[in-house]
């Protein structure tokens, strides 16, 4: 079903392990969620992807021999995310579930009230003992308006709310119900942070030019959220930093996220937001950049960039701040094409998404170490 090939980038020269189904889209998980096993070899992939509905199969794959196993079909993607002991964790609609990437066991972790839905994509701590959830819940519902007689029910009303889930005994936890004044009430992204479970980011969802607290984080322990990156202010008041696509540092000292090209506020590119706010800090802003991943010791960023027809993966040193172009990838605006680049758990592998000549998605896999010795 899945099958591998090696290419080199036509910009950078740099090998890149080609992972998918001839004539079949597939691709790894959301940046922010963990796709490979523990041994940085397996990894977790969707395949047979329907572009409309985004429904696959969730696919166990060998990325050194090609051996697959299917363990789920008809899910979503950008649901799911594994663990440090090679469990899978999904849902559907209300229902969160587990599954082993070995054995393919499944067993129920917990259950939302039937008026709830999860959303994802789920976050989990360094351990594998918690997991970040959000979830939409319809406090009632009446017959859609203007039709007393409909059978199609709507939600009168909607909130979202923020918590985690303990793996093992499936005790979910309310951390946050955060209040966002309309046009933008969403609060997403949820991200549980990997070695403190009682810090949990979320996002004020929205259009960014129009959204002037993005980051927030909830201290579950005393029930404060703060919004750990003021964004700068215009001398109109007018806020003048976009910003987005967060994702928790390896170590939980603090969040990577992107400040957009298109910000007025300069420098943009990526930032680093300390967990309480009481510092920030310019990484890089060499492309301009859309996605960032962090590798889990903490050496590397990479991240994407937007622009017309295609999209460059470039790789962050954290410490020198300087970057490497790793390839130049084809981009056409589906969710599931962009690269959102993330890396496997012992931090030699970048792993991205893109489209070959047919538009035929793939999982893309670049070995750190192809990249530190190349001279481009």
């Amino acid at each position: 079903m899945l099958t591998r090939r090696t290419i080199k980038d036509t910009t950078t020269g740099l090998p890149i392990l080609a992972v998918g189904c001839e004539g079949r889209d597939t691709a790894h998980h959301y940046f922010t969620a963990m796709t490979w096993l523990s041994d940085s070899r397996n990894l977790i992939v969707h395949t047979n992807i329907d572009r409309e509905t985004m429904i696959g199969h969730v696919v166990r794959v060998d990325t050194e021999t090609g051996d697959a196993q299917v363990l789920e079909e008809g899910v979503a993607w950008g649901r799911g995310v594994v663990s440090c002991d090679d469990i899978l964790y999904l849902f559907d609609r209300n229902e969160l579930y587990a599954i082993d990437a070995w054995s393919g066991e499944r067993r129920a972790v917990c259950k939302l009230e039937e008026h709830c839905a999860f959303y994802g994509p789920l976050s989990i701590t360094n351990d594998g003992r918690m997991l970040g959830v959000y979830w939409r819940e319809c406090c009632q519902e009446q017959p859609e308006q203007g039709n007393p007689d409909s059978d199609h029910a709507v939600p009168e009303e909607a909130r979202w709310v923020i918590g985690t889930v303990d793996t093992a005994s499936g005790e979910l936890r309310e951390a946050a119900r955060p209040l966002f004044d309309e046009p933008y009430p969403v609060a997403n992204h949820a991200m549980i942070n990997p070695v403190d479970p009682e810090l949990v980011f979320y996002s004020h969802e929205g259009a960014t030019e129009h959204i002037p607290d993005r980051l927030w984080v909830i201290d579950t322990r005393t029930g404060e959220s703060r919004n750990v990156f003021p964004q700068k202010k215009d001398e109109s008041g007018k806020h003048v930093e976009y910003v987005g696509h967060e994702i928790w540092a390896f170590d939980g000292s603090g969040l990577y996220f992107v400040k957009y090209a298109q910000s007025p506020g300069k420098p943009t590119g990526v930032y680093f937001a300390e967990k309480r706010g009481e510092r920030r800090e310019f990484v890089n802003g060499d492309y301009k950049y859309w996605h960032v991943g962090v590798s889990p010791d903490g050496r590397y960023a990479a991240a994407d960039t937007q622009e017309p027809g295609i999209s460059k993966l470039v790789l962050i040193d954290t410490a020198t701040k300087r970057s490497k172009l790793l390839c130049e990838l084809p981009y056409s605006g589906t969710h599931t094409l962009h690269p959102h680049p993330s890396f496997s758990p012992d931090s030699r592998k970048v792993t991205f998404t893109f489209a070959d000549e047919r538009d035929v998605l793939w999982v893309g896999v670049m070995d750190i170490n192809d990249c530190a010795n190349s001279s481009s």
